[in-house]
């Protein structure tokens, strides 16, 4: 029986003919057609794996029933199909579009601002006595929960008097700031943590009169209420 597959010469050079057939003897391949054949084969693999040649697109098998329905259509009806393409693209890009321009916009997130660092702590804070309501901007910390209003100069220059400060209730790493409660009093200080001693840093040193440690086994009342999210690292007072 003839068969249907093509048929094609090819013309080489000795020394890659040479190749050729050290290649079909070391894989046991008995012609050298053959050996050619998979010779190319190898190099097609090598060549869709690096993106030089892009794999033809998958189309289903409704897909494929279509474009031989078309096929066989004569060239009004080709055009009657082309026609209704271009309406039903034009009408999705319509929805899409409508889609796009009437979709809500996100809403802000709004978060409590504790007017003084003690509010944080509290089981009920009032709102407008105690806090009140923040919507983040652009530029604030998206992932902040809660913020609060510092008093003092203890950690300067960075956090000074009056400034708003953004936290989170993520664990404490040693070295981070953080708002603590200490004696039913809330501060901001740098967390440190030695041999069962917690250190409670100011990061103006000029003010380490301010500086809290609590040693293990005190009585004093210590609870964290959350970490204020900072733009950098700050090293222990002399630890780096």
């Amino acid at each position: 029986m003839p068969t249907e597959k093509p048929r094609f010469s090819v013309t080489m050079e000795a020394g890659t003919l040479e190749k050729v057939t050290q290649f079909r003897d070391d894989n046991g391949i008995t012609t050298q057609s053959k050996a050619i054949i998979r010779l190319v084969e190898l190099a097609l693999a090598d060549l869709e794996r690096s993106g030089a040649v892009k794999s033809r697109p998958s189309f289903s098998g409704e897909a494929m029933r279509v474009a031989k329905d078309y096929q066989s259509l004569d060239r009004w009806g080709r055009q009657v199909v082309l026609a209704v393409l271009a309406g039903e693209r034009e009408r999705m890009e319509d929805e899409e579009r409508f889609l796009r321009e009437t979709a809500p916009e996100p809403e802000p997130k709004v978060i409590p601002l504790y007017l003084f660092p003690a509010a944080a702590g509290y089981a009920a804070p009032v709102l407008s006595e105690d806090y009140e309501l923040y919507e983040l901007q652009p530029q604030d910390p998206q992932g902040a929960e809660f913020a609060v209003r510092l008093q003092g100069d203890s950690m300067e220059p960075d956090f000074p008097d009056g400034a708003t400060v953004f936290c989170n209730r993520d664990p404490l790493a040693d070295g981070d700031i953080g708002v603590f409660c200490v004696d039913g009093g809330a501060v901001c200080k740098q967390y440190h943590k030695e041999g069962g001693v917690v250190y409670l840093f100011s990061l103006n040193r000029k003010r380490q009169d301010a500086d809290v440690v609590l040693l293990p086994g005190g009585n004093r009342g210590f609870v964290y209420q959350g970490r204020v999210i900072a733009k950098r690292r700050y090293p222990v007072p002399g630890r780096g």
